[in-house]
């Protein structure tokens, strides 16, 4: 048996002594360059495909929150007639104290909150300056007390969401 293991480990050192006797280290070379080219072409595609997945993620990113905007856009205009015909009934009540008015001035101020935190902003308007990108004029009136191109009266409130204009401030404007 020993002698098997003996002839074994001769026999596996005549053949490695001939591989040796056959090495040609140009032709390793040229194997160890086919091999890094081939890793490096394997390398620069996993870096691409680690891009197009990046920007793939950044542009899912931007495409939600865009489609998140545009909902609290749609909501807010939705729900901005409303907030108006409540304003007008509060302006319109002969009895400011009664309950049912108390009740509905609660009602606005709630929604009013509501839309704060949503993110929208209330457009400053009565004498500020006139801006054609925050505010519409419906009118035009002669006044002493107000500088020119100074908004006397806002009819309905503007609003932005980001520093977008959801609704522009429907103004009169003083001469």
């Amino acid at each position: 048996m020993e002698k098997e293991g003996i002839f074994e480990g001769l026999n596996e050192f005549n053949e490695l002594n001939e591989e040796m006797e056959n090495f040609d280290p140009y032709e390793m070379l040229e194997e160890f360059n086919k091999l890094k080219e081939f890793n490096d072409l394997l390398t620069n595609k996993l870096k691409q495909t680690i891009a197009d997945y990046e920007n793939y993620r950044n542009r899912s990113e931007k495409e939600k929150t865009m489609m998140y905007d545009r909902g609290i856009m749609s909501f807010a205009l939705a729900l901005l007639p409303v907030m108006d015909n409540f304003a007008l009934a509060v302006k319109s009540a002969a009895n400011p104290e009664d309950n049912f008015v108390k009740g509905v001035v609660m009602i606005q101020s709630q929604l009013s909150h509501m839309l704060e935190d949503m993110g929208l902003k209330k457009i400053p308007a009565t004498g500020e300056t006139f801006d054609t990108k925050y505010h519409h004029a419906v009118g035009h009136i002669q006044s002493e007390t107000h500088n020119e191109q100074e908004i006397a009266e806002e009819l309905l409130p503007g609003y932005t969401y980001k520093d977008v204009v959801v609704r522009h401030s429907t103004v009169i404007v003083a001469n």
